[in-house]
């Protein structure tokens, strides 16, 4: 019954985190318009601002797998929320573009630890066939921190009259969730022995990460992750401001953005499960990826009520994808204990996509004045996602009771 409770706990502290670290990331998206107006900046110089915190996860990812299979998820964790909380707490202190810029690319050392904990996490306290539903919930959290981003930002900067007042706000709420995590977030003690013997026993961390390179499958995963991620994150990003420059009020094109998060709060739930209930994994990968790239045009084409719609179905597609690439390291027999390794290498390299989309889609807005070629670009990015499932080996249970 204590084990069943500790097992709850963790993963609620895992959404909370989650939660968080997308919390921080994107209530810029609702923030950026003042900003910009303050420091002066273009459109290209507002999207590189958010991209300069991926960069940080594209350099730092891997090391930080690479130490949280050596150290734990409860430390590596921690370290990432205090990170978090400081760098979260001083954006606030900004007095120009080039403090931000610094602000933002520690914030990103410490969001770069969160992904490969959480997958880590899962594994040490849920048994495999329930491993879907467990990282589903655990990246629930950031749909929830997404949609607290694109909702409540707008009100509480309203309610403060400053983005710095924001920045304030939720980095002081980070500083709090790391004491708690610090305070009572546990790991099996045997869980950490066992994976302490199979990382040592590889005999060094660069023997690590050349076997997880000379796996196929890592690849195909690597490609989904940096499709999907990419097209979620730019869309989130920059669909508040192709939405007000056709005159939507910011609340509303907040509340229109928000089925992003809103698809993605439903795909963490729906996906996992149903692919944990089905056996296989692979399926899901080719109807969703399938259904991507027509639902990321029709959003950046039309307008009206549909928006809503394929707003939502975008973030459900991209987001389901995400789910399953999580779960199949925890599931391959060759990265199973090498997780928080295998999920560092895969959303390091994955998250290019989202360190150069944002910035890009900035630099055609300022050369064309429109964001239609943008979208374009996304809607290819989005169809890549079914071409790279047809590649992939299925790894859910139903494949190893027929073998």
């Amino acid at each position: 019954m204590w084990h069943l409770c500790l097992r709850w706990l963790m993963l609620i502290l895992a959404f909370l985190t989650s939660l968080t670290m997308h919390l921080l990331l994107f209530s810029y998206s609702q923030l950026k318009e003042p900003i910009i107006l303050e420091m002066q900046l273009t459109y290209a110089e507002a999207g590189f601002i958010f991209s300069v915190s991926v960069l940080a996860l594209v350099i730092l990812r891997i090391p930080w797998g690479m130490a949280i299979d050596r150290l734990g998820f409860k430390v590596a964790n921690g370290l990432a929320l205090t990170l978090l909380g400081i760098f979260g707490l001083l954006r606030g202190s900004a007095t120009n573009y080039e403090t931000l810029l610094v602000f933002q690319i520690f914030l990103g050392i410490g969001l770069a630890a969160v992904m490969p904990c959480l997958p880590k996490l899962v594994a040490a306290w849920f048994p495999p066939e329930k491993a879907g539903f467990a990282i589903g919930v655990s990246i629930s959290g950031y749909a929830v921190g997404d949609v607290i981003a694109l909702i409540i930002t707008p009100y509480l900067l309203t309610l403060l009259n400053s983005w710095r007042g924001v920045f304030y706000t939720y980095g002081a709420w980070t500083i709090i969730l790391a004491v708690i995590w610090w305070i009572m977030a546990r790991e099996p003690s045997q869980h950490r022995m066992q994976q302490h013997d199979e990382v040592h026993s590889t005999s060094s961390m660069e023997k690590n990460i050349v076997k997880l390179l000379k796996i196929k499958q890592v690849w195909l995963l690597t490609g989904l992750y940096l499709s999907a991620g990419a097209c979620y994150d730019t869309i989130l990003i920059w669909l508040p401001s192709m939405l007000e420059t056709e005159g939507v009020a910011s609340t509303t094109a907040g509340l229109i953005t928000s089925m992003l998060p809103l698809g993605f709060l439903v795909a963490s739930f729906a996906v996992g499960a149903l692919s944990d209930k089905f056996g296989f994994r692979k399926p899901f990968v080719l109807l969703l990826g399938l259904v991507s790239g027509p639902a990321i045009y029709t959003t950046g084409v039309f307008r009206g009520s549909t928006l809503w719609f394929f707003a939502f179905l975008v973030g459900l597609c991209t987001i389901g994808v995400l789910t399953i690439v999580l779960t199949m390291p925890v599931e391959l027999p060759q990265t199973a204990a090498l997780v928080g390794s295998a999920i560092g290498l895969i959303s390091s390299i994955g998250n290019l996509g989202s360190f150069f989309m944002p910035t890009i889609v900035g630099q055609i807005r300022d050369a064309t004045g429109s964001f239609l070629w943008s979208m374009l670009i996304l809607t290819i990015l989005g169809e890549f996602m079914f071409i790279l499932g047809l590649l992939l080996k299925e790894t859910g249970r139903k494949r190893v009771v027929s073998a």
